[in-house]
């Protein structure tokens, strides 16, 4: 039995459930990831479109692997954002249960500074009791994703945010090692920084990029021809005893996206010209996990 299960996120195949459903089994895919669909963002879908992704991705033999919504990438300093947000995490715990996941994928607030502040760290942290009340003995985990844009953006960022969590046991990091290379600097995401969050991670989602020198990278690559050593991070996770999903997040296109596209993931613009390029990289995904 394999130590992890590959999915892709919805939208980076296309907005079509069919042509989503037909690639991951194609592929060979365990799942699919919930993002955008039917050229709605997550957030706007209706419980008739859930319950449509769920019983055709069970038709199809693919599990859910999570609900990707935007929670908190919202302002930090705005009661009424942080008030919608907490709504919209509990109608995203509802669509969970209709997709039958138990994870919910959310974020850390808008970034303020580089690096991040230990006071903007806490204060976000502090946000996070309000969503553990709502999942509170309903089985579904909170996953929180490391993201160059919010305030926890990198390895470090990351565990000086979990030090500020309430107590809980729904917490679960969403480790994204590429999304550290939008931030200007030089720290290796999948070498020895990554131990002080190996501990943290319940999910995992793959793109590729390269800085340019010390400088934020510009756009994602082809996954392999980027700078992340994957086959060397995943023996990392695999040694860690990480076993849980790996979600290909492909990001970049043959037909390069404009930088609004790349950066807002949602809809039939987001998604031109994406099968092509998922079908690519989840090709190079599979030989390198087969080198780890």
């Amino acid at each position: 039995m394999s130590w992890y299960r590959l999915a892709i996120l919805t939208d980076e195949v296309s907005q079509d459930l069919d042509a989503v459903l037909r690639f991951a089994t194609e592929e060979k895919l365990d799942g699919i990831e919930v993002r955008s669909l039917f050229g709605k963002a997550f957030r706007d879908l209706s419980p008739d479109d859930l319950r449509t992704i769920a019983a055709r991705a069970k038709d199809a033999g693919l599990a859910i692997a999570g609900a990707a919504s935007p929670v908190f990438k919202c302002d930090l300093d705005s009661p009424s954002e942080i008030a919608a947000h907490v709504e919209l995490f509990q109608r995203s715990v509802e669509a969970a249960h209709i997709l039958g996941t138990d994870l919910v994928r959310v974020f850390t607030f808008l970034r303020r500074s580089h690096p991040a502040t230990r006071d903007d760290l806490a204060r976000a942290a502090s946000h996070f009791g309000k969503l553990f009340d709502l999942v509170k003995g309903t089985g579904i985990r909170v996953g929180i994703e490391n993201e160059a844009s919010c305030i926890m953006g990198n390895a470090a960022e990351t565990a000086e945010f979990w030090r500020h969590l309430p107590p809980n046991d729904a917490a679960t990091l969403v480790w994204d090692p590429c999304n550290c290379l939008y931030l200007d600097g030089d720290e290796d995401p999948v070498g020895p920084a990554f131990d002080a969050v190996a501990g943290l991670v319940g999910h995992v989602h793959i793109k590729d990029a390269r800085r340019a020198g010390t400088k934020a990278a510009p756009t994602c690559l082809e996954i392999g021809t980027g700078q992340l050593d994957f086959p060397a991070h995943f023996r990392t996770l695999k040694a860690n005893g990480y076993r849980g999903w790996i979600t290909l997040e492909t990001h970049w296109r043959v037909v390069p996206l404009d930088h609004d596209a790349q950066h807002l993931p949602a809809g039939h613009a987001f998604s031109a010209n994406a099968e092509p390029a998922s079908r690519i990289c989840i090709a190079h995904l599979r030989r390198m996990l087969t080198e780890a």
